[in-house]
């Protein structure tokens, strides 16, 4: 399957929808006229003008020229390209911004959209998601390290992040985590585990974990059976699911 079709982009209200509107929008809604004028000059990519907008602005602390800055070190826009100051102000700026903005800015290097495609970065911005407890960025982990994109495969690094995420009630990564232990894909082959999983995402209203279950039913006896719904009841208690 396309890894554009797996992989979770916030479409919620939250801090961004989009992070490209950042460029065209303003959502920040900063009143300084400085930081609009760096804006219309970026957009109008008047770089020069737009770099000495921001830069003060940046150093004394302004999020909104420093993801600017970000922005400009990373495309080499009116300076150097710099990756490695690209991420120095980007870190600056995420340090300001809640968990919202290291997801954005992770789907915004996976996805190349207004800086170079850097997948190793993305991955940098996921895990700073994640380890917050954002879901949507374990799923991504999980899914990245399980299939290799732009990282060395790594199953056992994935079922760590498709665990976190199924725990929080996203089901791609309980269907995840049910074939995983089918197959024995990066972890023992379990039955138990696999129908587990499948069981709790079709308990969520996922036909197609409904449809896995089943068939892995008939490979199990009994007693088998009964472990697997015993802990989707206790799975259901202690996650509220």
């Amino acid at each position: 399957m396309n890894q554009d079709t797996r992989v979770h982009y916030r479409n919620a209200t939250g801090v961004w929808k989009f992070i490209g509107a950042v460029l065209l929008l303003g959502l920040f809604q900063v009143a300084q006229a400085d930081v609009d004028a760096g804006r219309e000059a970026y957009k109008n990519q008047d770089y020069e003008t737009a770099l000495r907008e921001f830069m003060p602005l940046a150093e004394e602390g302004n999020m909104n020229a420093q993801f600017y800055m970000g922005l400009m070190y990373a495309n080499g826009h009116g300076l150097p390209q710099d990756p490695e100051e690209a991420q120095r102000w980007f870190e600056k700026f995420s340090e300001q911004l809640d968990v919202s903005a290291k997801f954005n800015l992770a789907v915004m290097y996976y996805q190349g959209k207004s800086v170079p495609q850097d997948v190793p970065k993305a991955v940098y911005w996921f895990k700073r998601a994640a380890e917050e407890g954002d879901p949507e960025a374990q799923f991504n982990l999980g899914f990245i390290y399980d299939n290799g994109y732009g990282v060395a495969q790594d199953r056992e690094e994935a079922i760590k992040w498709y665990e976190e995420a199924a725990n929080q009630g996203i089901v791609e990564a309980q269907n995840n985590l049910g074939v995983m232990y089918s197959e024995g894909q990066g972890v023992a082959k379990d039955y138990v585990q696999a129908y587990f999983w499948f069981n709790v995402a079709a308990k969520q209203g996922d036909k197609n974990a409904e449809k896995y279950r089943d068939t892995l039913a008939k490979d199990m006896n009994t007693s088998q059976v009964a472990e697997a719904i015993k802990l989707t009841h206790e799975w259901q208690l202690s996650s509220g699911h």
